[in-house]
């Protein structure tokens, strides 16, 4: 299939001419990377009914039909932005409507109000694959004669699974209480938050090195991060920890005890992993690693002497630094070798550091932070936000116009992420390309229901235990 499935196609070659067919036909095979245009959907209206006269809520097959409506105009490209934006609002407002007037019978059939339920609450910009199958499995349960079985080996898996997540769990425990950072006084210890977002994207058993790989990559950038934070330390003592990575050379701190302690264990890292990487890479992925971390740092840097500075850049010069200080691009590919694929240039020219799949995956974390700490960084004295920067960009522009404006830079970036998801599917491996575009994804869950890790414990505490101790059933 080598060329985008016309309407006239659609319907003449596939007898997908049924509103309920076509908008499952669409998400299914959209889902899986085949070429299908957005005007199959439009296609659906004729000279007497709209598009949205095709659908309906009276009946529980009916609200499933539009379910998989609002599910489908999720997965839209740039070109298809119009289209889908009409069809995701109709979509939205009548579910809503079905949930709101809580007509039992017309919710029960499988639990359908469940699954409406989350698909509102998490669209697919926010869903995180193992959650997803929770939910569902939730759904279904106890199942009926044909779907037991299936629920029972669900059960079986999960079970298996958090048997392995618990104990790589305790695998980090060791590796901070080696690393010595409970001497450490500005390191948090999110070894939760950190396994937790990244174990229900790439879920899989044989990951089990990719996911503590990058959960150290979490915790290492936590603690910068909140040390270059600091409107207490002077940016003399900034200055010199950066030129520590810079250099790579630890002797330059050697009068800084913590700091040292904290460079020293990102060496060792760094170290460890490269050199289980090369036995898959067949290459010295060593200088990238430092490279990387290099370029985190002085991005932490110059967003601190923005803030010495109560200065508010442009909003173009301030992405050129804040898109790497979400730490996105680093954790993924110091840890993304590890996934047990050979990254070939044509791989990393796609989702590689420095291609556009990575940087979209930045923007999104970047911009979904900054709305949602917007009001507490401004309390702290940290001006420099996407926000306050489009407000400066955009004379009397209000915070709420600036809020709608930067949340629609976010959604053209998950469209166009959409897009490259697609172009890249022929050459990148699915787990990896899976792997950097769920880091967008957590940040659109951490940023939507929490203030990422910093005013996150109860909600999230919750999801935590749901998804690493619960049982099913």
């Amino acid at each position: 299939m080598g060329s985008f499935l016309s309407p006239r196609q659609w319907d003449d070659k596939y007898g997908l001419n049924d509103a309920k067919a076509t908008v499952l036909a669409f998400r299914l095979l959209r889902l899986h990377g085949f070429p299908v245009s957005a005007g199959v959907l439009m296609a659906l209206e004729d000279g007497t009914k709209s598009f949205y006269d095709c659908f309906s809520v009276d009946s529980p097959t009916n609200v499933s039909a539009m379910l998989n409506l609002y599910r489908c105009s999720q997965t839209g490209f740039p070109s298809e932005s119009n289209i889908m934006a009409e069809a995701r609002e109709f979509a939205r407002s009548q579910l809503l409507d079905v949930v709101s007037e809580r007509n039992p019978t017309l919710l029960q059939t499988n639990n359908l109000r469940i699954e409406v339920n989350f698909a509102l609450e998490l669209p697919r910009q926010c869903l995180l694959p193992r959650l997803e199958s929770r939910s569902i499995t939730r759904q279904l349960w106890p199942g009926n004669e044909s779907t037991r079985k299936y629920l029972k080996l669900a059960k079986l898996d999960l079970e298996k699974l958090q048997n392995q997540y618990q104990q790589e769990l305790e695998d980090l425990e060791r590796w901070w209480q080696h690393c010595g950072f409970d001497d450490v006084k500005y390191a948090r210890k999110i070894l939760v938050q950190a396994y937790f977002i990244v174990a229900p994207t790439t879920y899989e058993p044989q990951f089990s090195y990719f996911r503590l790989a990058y959960a150290k990559g979490v915790i290492f950038a936590t603690i910068l991060d909140d040390f270059f934070d600091d409107k207490n330390r002077d940016l003399q003592e900034l200055q010199r920890f950066y030129q520590a990575f810079i250099r790579w050379d630890s002797s330059i701190i050697d009068d800084l005890p913590q700091h040292k302690l904290v460079f020293k264990s990102i060496d060792d890292t760094c170290l460890e992993m490269a050199a289980e990487a090369n036995k898959v890479q067949g290459r010295n992925v060593l200088p990238l690693f430092k490279h990387l971390w290099a370029e985190f740092v002085a991005s932490l840097l110059k967003e601190a002497e923005w803030t010495h500075s109560q200065h508010v850049p442009i909003y173009e010069e301030y992405m050129q630094f804040a898109a790497i200080s979400t730490a996105v691009k680093l954790i993924t590919w110091t840890s993304a070798f590890l996934l047990g694929e050979k990254m070939t240039d044509e791989i990393l020219g796609h989702v590689g550091p420095d291609s556009r799949f990575v940087y979209l995956v930045c923007v999104v974390g970047r911009l979904s932070n900054d709305i949602a700490s917007f009001s507490r960084e401004l309390e702290e004295g940290k001006l420099a936000n996407g926000v306050s920067c489009y407000m400066r960009d955009h004379s009397g522009c209000t915070q709420e116009e600036a809020f709608v404006a930067v949340a629609n830079l976010i959604e053209l970036a998950c469209q166009e992420l959409e897009w490259e998801l697609y172009r890249s599917r022929a050459v990148t491996p699915e787990a990896c390309s899976r792997a950097v575009l769920n880091s967008a994804r957590n940040a659109r869950l951490l940023y939507k229901r929490m203030d990422g890790f910093t005013n996150s414990d109860e909600e999230f505490m919750k999801l935590f235990q749901d998804f690493m101790f619960d049982p099913l059933g």
